[in-house]
């Protein structure tokens, strides 16, 4: 690869037309794509000067990330029993927040309070669909994909003019361009042969990923690429993967399918790569094909969620339809086939990472979001109850 040096980086953003005071919330405690993207946007805001409340879990992975210094931390169960609202709404009388932005559905519940009983904005990011009563009461929700913002405007009845649509980013200076002596050291670690066809995906192995469609795509790929490997990281699901290993064992490919399970380096692992593949019957904004795209890998999708708008078709990879084994056989063979072509395609790939889905890019949109409805001063409905818990 060769982008990873000439491929534009993205500029400064001018300085902020007002510091603000952000109050932001996250119910989650693992390690995802949402407490990543919470991650980079905290830091991101403490950057650019404002001030920033971080509300979590106990034992929360965002809780002890690097870069998060200058955040001020709150930790809470988001417990619906009285003492402990109180004993948030009291955090956040004493931080005076401009605008609260929440993350999960606990912490999107309490925005929804914060909004029945307080003049604070609030602002959810959407990080999926589902069917709930919380989304209503926010002064903007965030969609991370097309289908979200649809789904929201017509299941969960959000004013149009209330939705916003960013998709999820990352911060593609911590995934470079693969470097060849990577490639050999990160096959090495696996086990897997110099000379391979390796075909990866990152996230965990579950029905909704469908990586038995990988494992049946890979039987074909076999027939003519002999050389070819599956790479599979993540979470085992019990049942699914029960499934997928008999799955396997018929096609007679088990040996060729590494799954080394949840792992902390996935950067590391994608350089093991040639192609990165995911097959999703659902998806929003996964960060997971941003990474391999900034890692300068071609990538395979579904249409679904943002995954058409992040892979160019013919350019930066391939969308397939959900459960399309033989696309999905053939773009790989395809692949296999053309080094030259999977280089293109990567150098691709990486070039619209770095100019269109980094934090750089999108941060300063999200930020705009926020001092937006910082501007706001809501009229809340049992607006005296919030002050009553004091400061």
């Amino acid at each position: 690869m060769t982008l990873d040096s000439a491929a534009p980086v993205p500029q400064p953003s001018p300085p902020p037309a007002r510091q603000l005071r952000v109050a932001l919330m996250i119910s989650g405690t693992g390690v995802n794509g949402v407490a990543v993207h919470c991650l980079l946007l905290t830091q991101y805001l403490l950057s650019r000067g404002h001030r920033v409340l971080l509300l979590h879990r106990p034992g929360a992975w965002i809780g002890d990330r690097p870069g998060l210094e200058g955040a001020e931390k709150f930790v809470t169960s988001f417990g619906r029993a009285p003492k402990e609202l109180i004993r948030v709404t009291r955090r956040l009388n004493q931080f005076e927040p401009d605008v609260l932005h929440t993350h999960m559905s606990s912490a999107h519940t309490y925005g929804m309070l914060a909004r029945i009983l307080s003049r604070r904005p609030v602002v959810a990011t959407a990080h999926s669909s589902s069917l709930q009563l919380h989304w209503w009461f926010n002064n903007f929700v965030i969609a991370t994909s097309p289908d979200a913002e649809r789904h929201h405007v017509t299941v969960n009845r959000v004013r149009r003019s209330a939705m916003r649509m960013i998709p999820s980013f990352i911060d593609t200076s911590r995934f470079p361009v693969i470097a060849p002596e990577e490639r050999a050291a990160a096959r090495a670690t696996l086990g897997i042969a110099p000379e391979a066809f390796v075909i990866g995906c990152v996230g965990d192995i579950c029905e909704r990923k469908r990586q038995i469609d990988m494992v049946r795509a890979l039987a074909v790929v076999l027939q003519r690429e002999p050389s070819a490997r599956l790479l599979l990281v993540g979470g085992h699901f019990k049942d699914y993967y029960a499934e997928l290993q008999q799955v396997a064992a018929e096609l007679g490919v088990t040996d060729k399918v590494i799954a080394p399970g949840s792992r902390n380096d996935v950067a590391a692992l994608l350089a093991a790569l040639d192609v990165f593949a995911l097959v999703s019957r659902k998806e929003s904004s996964p960060l997971a094909v941003l990474e391999a795209m900034s890692r300068g890998l071609p990538v395979i999708a579904t249409d679904v969620g943002m995954l058409a708008d992040f892979v160019a078709e013919g350019t930066t990879g391939h969308i397939v339809k959900v459960g399309d084994v033989d696309a999905i056989s053939s773009h790989l063979l395809s692949f296999a086939a053309d080094p030259q072509r999977r280089q293109r395609m990567g150098d691709a790939a990486q070039l619209a990472a770095r100019t269109r889905y980094d934090v750089a890019v999108l941060g300063p949109q999200t930020e705009q979001v926020l001092t937006e409805a910082a501007a706001i001063r809501n009229r809340p409905p049992f607006g005296f109850v919030a002050g009553l818990c004091g400061s």
